[in-house]
């Protein structure tokens, strides 16, 4: 539904990374259709679709070239004050001080050189401009520093669109509207945060064994 906050959960290979693939346009559907505000996504063009969707994970590392031409790589002609928003907002600001030629400081394919944090913040950046109503987070909460974990935090309290987020940290999920466990490409098990954490379906059978482990 618009606006909700949908986490993806389930174990690696259940197809979590390729639902959000899909939906992004980043691969099309062997049959059936992936439709945004009813409409089919394969009936427009890329670039109306990457302005209408944004997305940060493993799928869309960083680009070779700068800061600036990542950022902009939704929306080249985004204005000055746009960008100065999502890099306020992201934390990013504070990755240009500590780099040498600021916004313009060129970075390796897949940001090479810079820390996970770093590289999140500017990829987190690039999905939020110009507040696309749909937002795809494919584990972006995992293995950060404090500063980005706050980032990323922060933007999912603050943003107004859809976000379907695939994570494993318990404080996310929790903060969902709804969960869906996936398996084998399937949903398995849907439903709100309450209830499927503390049943006795696969969500919380993973979670419990996860739990289990770690002690």
């Amino acid at each position: 539904e618009p606006g909700t906050v949908v986490a993806l959960v389930g174990p690696n290979g259940a197809g979590k990374s390729t639902l959000l693939s899909l939906a992004a346009r980043l691969i099309d559907p062997d049959q059936g259709v992936v439709c945004l505000d009813g409409q089919d996504l394969a009936k427009h063009s890329l670039a109306s679709v990457r302005r209408a969707i944004g997305m940060a994970g493993p799928d869309l590392p960083l680009l070779r070239g700068t800061v600036e031409k990542n950022l902009r790589y939704r929306w080249p002609d985004a204005p000055a004050q746009e960008i100065a928003r999502v890099r306020a907002l992201c934390g990013v600001d504070e990755v240009l001080a500590e780099l040498p030629e600021g916004e313009k400081t060129r970075v390796s394919e897949g940001g090479v050189g810079l820390s996970t944090g770093q590289r999140q913040r500017i990829a987190l950046a690039r999905a939020l401009l110009g507040n696309p109503p749909l937002l795809l987070l494919d584990e972006i909460d995992a293995n950060l520093d404090p500063k980005a974990s706050a980032v990323v935090d922060r933007v999912l309290a603050g943003y107004q669109g859809t976000i379907l987020l695939v994570t494993h940290r318990l404080d996310h999920l929790s903060s969902a509207d709804v969960i869906w466990y996936m398996e084998s490409g399937r949903v398995m098990e849907a439903g709100p945060p309450a209830k499927v954490l503390s049943g006795n379906g696969p969500t919380a059978r993973m979670f419990r064994a996860g739990m289990a482990a770690a002690s």
